[in-house]
């Protein structure tokens, strides 16, 4: 499971991706808070997974395709915004201009990543061993998710706060239209 989950947490995917366009924007402070916010996400969906919605997603393709869908549709929502404003917006800005609120936009957008719904619908699962008590073992890989996770994704946040302090302001228009497309 461990090893699963690193990989899993080192894949980047569009959580990462947002929390390093924070870093790179506002530092690690913002995207200490996006981090947050995925670590609530990732909570939620282990509370639903020991419920046994998370199988229940995974196990039907119309539940499974239309949250997929729906975090699709946000997560090209927030890059043609960037898109829109890096084209309307001076370059003294700063960054890229994400929504501005880090931890709201990062527990949405964990909620809906599809990886995370496989992860915590259908990998989680085949850990489990159903002749146990199963509250301790999702305990367990909920610590090891909630550790490894964090410590990976404020990795990712600190190199981007660190590339963005090098990078100025005179660059900001163009790293808003990269982090949109």
């Amino acid at each position: 499971f461990i090893v699963a989950e690193l990989v899993f947490s080192l894949t980047p995917g569009p959580t990462v991706m947002m929390i390093t366009a924070y870093g790179f924007r506002g530092g690690f402070r913002e995207a200490f808070a996006a981090i947050c916010g995925t670590q609530t996400g990732n909570t939620l969906w282990y509370v639903l997974c020991a419920l046994g919605v998370g199988a229940l997603v995974a196990a039907s393709p119309q539940v499974f395709n239309l949250v997929r869908l729906l975090g699709a549709a946000y997560l090209i929502w927030l890059g043609a915004s960037a898109l829109w404003k890096s084209w309307h917006t001076a370059a003294e800005t700063g960054g890229p201009t994400l929504m501005g609120r880090p931890y709201i936009q990062a527990l949405l957008t964990q909620l809906g990543n599809p990886k995370a719904i496989l992860f915590f619908g259908a990998l989680v699962p085949q850990f489990l061993d159903t002749r146990a008590p199963l509250l301790p073992q999702y305990a367990v890989m909920f610590v090891v998710t909630a550790v490894g996770e964090s410590v990976i994704l404020s990795g990712y946040g600190w190199l981007a706060a660190v590339g963005g302090r090098k990078a100025g302001t005179h660059h900001a228009a163009w790293r808003q239209r990269v982090s949109g497309a």
